[in-house]
């Protein structure tokens, strides 16, 4: 069963003493009060004490990570940002502390090399569960964070300004280069990279040297490593490695659009900093600062979560809160300032009011900008979701017909957000489609769930087995649409591209065996689903033929 909603409302009450609140600007937020019901990018919700001002969000806005920052700059002293390219920083970090140089880098090392703090760590009993749970259900969580999370974040055209600057997700030259197969499948390389950072936090990836030809022994492997609540152990955990990488490949971006930022402007709508295409410091403030850090946060925490209901997927309240633990706890190693992260991220109640308030920041400041469009008589920035979903659906969702793709994320997204990023309208047989699809997608869990009521060890036994193998089979098709890599987060150069000597560090090599075995596995779970569905179905037809003649 779904934990019950106590923060969304589907529409606000019509009782005559109910404060309706709609904020048409992001500065209105300091004038709401406790109990106004205001609007998130399309539910309602209460405003309470947990809720933060615009003034807060600002204060937010002004501060990065210094503690990463300062150890870039004692690594790379005065190198261009884009020069840091092709190199493993994690690795360069531990090698020049060895020296004893930088006290920067070495309280960086100590910080991360240490358990977060009492109220923010997870224990390893919530990290085992979120991450069961997240198998259980990778290939709708993936859907959610591609067709709503992804879909929902470029709504806000000061993130995709960022993400410009630093060539990252979207095209410095605007939307272009989506348009090109090279601009796309640089794109969703790098959206894969992602999604194989989430694998790894999930105890999902598998040690390259299990799926090597060469390796002889593979009962050596140390799978603690990857699997499992110690692949978040610091220093040893793959899981932890990669989201210190993510957090310094962070630093490297924050410093190349800080250097760019400088750079004279080409495009007249940059002399208005809401319709600027570049980053812009008034309003934008540091750049991938803990506002950022926290949207991006509430995106693969709450996402997910809000998702999975409308995808025909359940959840207890006990799986939620885990996924809030565990992402609260990736958060600190992340670089988010531990208040955030304590008060937002507490729980699952306190992550979906979050989850309302940055969707309710991301579309203010996109109406912001459409009227600042307005009013100059110019085109506003160009939003990347459309052109995104598309390149999304030619890589990673192929089999989804490019008409389904939008319905999926209008469905998940809602109609006014949909409208606002003008995502094409849903059309009824398309929406009809998209529901049957869905249903369909549901059928293996509903088997699972009363395989485990009617037959609890050979029930749990199935759905621990395919969970574990839905979960292999979405990393080992990450890794397959990477080229064969395994990505360790190293910054790109300023053209976006990987120099063919990293491509050649992190590449995997293939086993024709260890497919075959990973096959078979696969394919016994699917047998047995379809042999006790003939037996029950036989079973009960045997009684409804007693029954009735």
């Amino acid at each position: 069963m779904t934990s019950s909603r106590s923060v969304f409302l589907s529409e606000p009450p019509r009782d005559s003493d109910a404060r309706v609140k709609v904020p048409s600007r992001p500065e209105d937020l300091n004038d709401l009060q406790v109990g106004d019901i205001v609007q998130s990018w399309e539910p309602w919700f209460v405003w309470n004490d947990q809720c933060e001002s615009f003034d807060t969000w600002n204060g937010w806005r002004r501060i990065g990570d210094p503690l990463a920052d300062d150890a870039l700059q004692a690594l790379f002293p005065s190198s261009p940002a884009t020069s840091i390219k092709g190199i493993d920083l994690l690795e360069s970090l531990q090698a020049k502390v060895v020296d004893g140089k930088s006290d920067a880098i070495r309280t960086f090392l100590d910080v991360i090399s240490a358990p977060p703090p009492d109220g923010i760590k997870a224990t390893s009993s919530e990290i085992a569960l979120a991450q069961a749970f997240f198998a259980a259900n990778a290939v709708p969580i993936t859907l959610s964070l591609l067709y709503f999370s992804l879909g929902g974040g470029f709504a806000s055209s000061r993130i995709s300004r960022i993400l410009r600057s630093t060539s990252y997700l979207v095209p410095s030259n605007g939307e272009a280069e989506f348009t090109t197969d090279a601009g796309k499948e640089r794109t969703v390389m790098r959206l894969l990279e992602t999604l194989q950072f989430v694998i790894d936090i999930m105890g999902g990836s598998l040690p390259p040297s299990l799926t090597d030809p060469t390796t002889s022994d593979k009962s050596e492997i140390d799978f603690s490593r990857w699997k499992g609540p110690t692949c978040l152990s610091p220093g040893t955990g793959e899981g932890w490695k990669s989201t210190v990488r993510v957090r310094l490949l962070h630093a490297v971006a924050r410093r190349r659009v800080h250097q760019q930022s400088s750079q004279t402007p080409t495009d007249p709508r940059n002399a208005n900093p809401h319709l600027s295409l570049k980053f812009a410091p008034s309003i934008d403030g540091v750049a991938l600062n803990q506002e950022d850090m926290a949207y991006t946060l509430s995106s693969f925490a709450f996402g997910p979560l809000h998702c999975l209901p409308k995808l025909g997927f359940h959840f207890t309240r006990a799986e939620a809160d885990a996924t809030i633990a565990l992402w609260r706890h990736v958060g600190f190693y992340l670089g988010m300032e531990p208040s955030i992260l304590e008060k937002h991220f507490k729980d699952w109640e306190s992550a979906e009011r979050f989850g309302a308030m940055c969707g309710q920041m991301l579309f203010l400041e996109l109406r912001e900008t459409l009227e600042a469009a307005s009013d100059a008589g110019v085109e506003p920035p160009p939003a990347p979701t459309i052109a995104m979903i598309n390149a999304l659906g030619t890589y990673v969702d192929a089999r989804r017909a490019p008409e389904e793709r939008f319905v999926l994320s209008r469905y998940l997204l809602g109609e006014r957000a949909s409208d606002l990023l003008k995502l094409p309208p849903m059309p009824r047989m398309a929406y009809a489609k998209l529901r049957v699809s869905l249903a369909t997608a549901t059928l293996p869990t509903v088997f699972g769930r009363v395989y485990t009521a009617v037959l609890p060890p050979l029930g749990k036994r199935w759905e621990s087995k395919r969970g574990e193998l839905v979960l292999e089979a979405v990393g080992r098709m990450t890794r397959y649409k990477l080229g064969m890599r395994r990505t360790t987060f190293r910054a790109r150069g300023a053209d976006g591209e990987l120099d063919e000597k990293v491509k050649e560090e992190e590449k995997v090599e293939k086993s024709k065996e260890d497919v075959r075995r990973f096959l078979r596995r696969w394919n016994a779970i699917w047998w047995e689903m379809g042999g006790v569905l003939v037996i029950w179905f036989g079973i009960a037809g045997i009684i409804g033929w007693k029954v009735f003649y």
